[in-house]
């Protein structure tokens, strides 16, 4: 089965596509980071030199520094500023989110605690049932520390690190987002009149919803009122790009939909009148990912694409020492899939205040990053209607040009220049800039 791994399908063939090449494992001892005997200095390398942050794994943030998070902090940190995470759920114990999670107004949108898809389990929650919002993966709790962990000393520190998450649980352990959970969570955000969400997922069962076909037009016409209700509530909704190297302003092959019920894939051309949602629904903030010095391998582009941030280099070989160069954030302490046991002989650190750090790489990285940026566009200018947040998080982007040595081979054309490429859309996202 060819999963995706926009959500990072962890327990499918793709994990060695765009998965961590180290592990960071934190205890309750209180000892610096170690890596053996290295410290985090020592561990994050020259090469890509991270933030002066407070906390112990600072050193390895080198996206932050790209962002220029650390100089925003300075004029805002995201205080009074709420979060949705609609993904698979949030670790409400790890240590770089404590007294950072809205409990409350967390909920789950699935009934499903097991690694099956089934789309019968899935039910919109009713917020009643606050121990299924826990992280059973990971993935929901690494977007969410890049977004708020907080400057407690302990592990990183997010793009906002006073900002409040509110865990939105919408995808199931293996994975899967059914629309309808993602499509119930944008409308719980609209009520809750949250002030970003981020999404760093596409809602199964297709890649791409095309509206020529009666029922995917219905699913797709249901996502684009949920974003819209929730948008006209003044909620500003991120969106990750996407992890198939696509253009996602031409027609391509579509290999992997439906992806449930198993095996029912078709391969099938997909023209301009099909959406990779949520990132092609209209009015949200779509974010391509770039790596240490150009677009990620695998990140999707296209005119859909407002900005880009960091999400890591992928593919990485074994040798090339403690996954530098992709993103290190929080892990989930519950695995109910097994990868964290199954992975934990890899290099780990240890620091003290406890919590699981990992690196990785997607476009699911580099979404939280803008979110996070909205976040402190939101605390700075609390009034600001949410088109107008999304307007300057493009105008304030650095800009970037085209790659001058793109591979012939790569089908991915990059068009237009400075200021607007279909690469990296306005540009890389600028925290500082954004709030200054």
């Amino acid at each position: 089965m060819k999963k995706r791994t926009l959500q990072v399908a962890f327990l499918t063939a793709t994990l060695s596509t765009l998965l961590l090449v180290a592990l960071v494992q934190s205890a309750s001892a209180g000892t610096a980071a170690v890596i053996d005997g290295s410290n985090a200095n020592t561990l994050c390398s020259t090469s890509y030199p991270g933030t002066s942050g407070p906390d112990q794994l600072s050193p390895c943030q080198w996206d932050m520094k790209v962002i220029n998070a650390g100089a925003a902090q300075a004029k805002a940190t995201g205080k009074g500023v709420k979060v949705g995470v609609i993904d698979g759920g949030v670790d409400f114990t790890h240590p770089d989110l404590t007294g950072g999670i809205d409990v409350a107004k967390s909920c789950s949108f699935i009934n499903s605690t097991t690694p099956t898809a089934d789309p019968a389990e899935i039910a919109n929650g009713d917020c009643s049932n606050k121990a299924a919002v826990q992280d059973l993966q990971g993935h929901g709790t690494h977007v969410a520390t890049t977004i708020a962990a907080r400057a407690n000393g302990i592990g990183i520190v997010g793009v906002a690190p006073e900002a409040t998450i509110v865990g939105l649980k919408a995808c199931t352990i293996a994975g899967f987002c059914f629309a309808d959970s993602v499509a119930a969570a944008l409308r719980y955000a609209g009520d809750q009149r949250l002030d970003v969400v981020n999404l760093s997922l596409f809602a199964d069962p297709y890649l791409y919803f095309c509206a020529n076909e009666a029922g995917q037009r219905a699913v797709l016409l249901d996502l684009q009122n949920a974003a819209r209700y929730a948008q006209q509530r003044g909620v500003v909704i991120v969106a990750a790009a996407g992890n198939e190297a696509h253009d996602l302003g031409h027609p391509t092959i579509d290999e992997i939909s439906p992806d449930w019920p198993p095996d029912s894939a078709i391969v099938r051309e997909v023209r301009n009148n099909c959406r990779v949602t949520p990132a092609e629904l209209p009015g949200v903030v779509t974010v391509s990912a770039s790596g240490i010095t150009t677009l990620a391998s695998y990140s999707n582009v296209g005119s859909p694409v407002d900005v880009t941030a960091p999400g890591g280099d992928a593919p990485q070989t074994p040798s090339t020492v403690f996954g530098r160069g992709r993103i290190l954030a929080g892990w989930s302490s519950t695995d109910a899939t097994g990868l964290w046991e199954a992975l934990i002989p890899a290099n780990r650190a240890v620091v003290s205040g406890g919590g699981r750090y990992v690196w990785i790489s997607g476009t699911s990285m580099a979404s939280p990053h803008v979110a996070g940026v909205a976040a402190l566009i939101r605390q700075k200018r609390p009034g600001m209607p949410q088109g107008a947040v999304a307007a300057l998080i493009r105008s304030s982007a650095t800009p970037l040009s085209c790659p001058t040595n793109w591979p012939a081979t790569d089908p991915r054309r990059c068009t237009g220049g400075p200021g607007q490429t279909s690469f990296f859309g306005a540009g890389m996202v600028n925290a500082y800039a954004a709030v200054k």
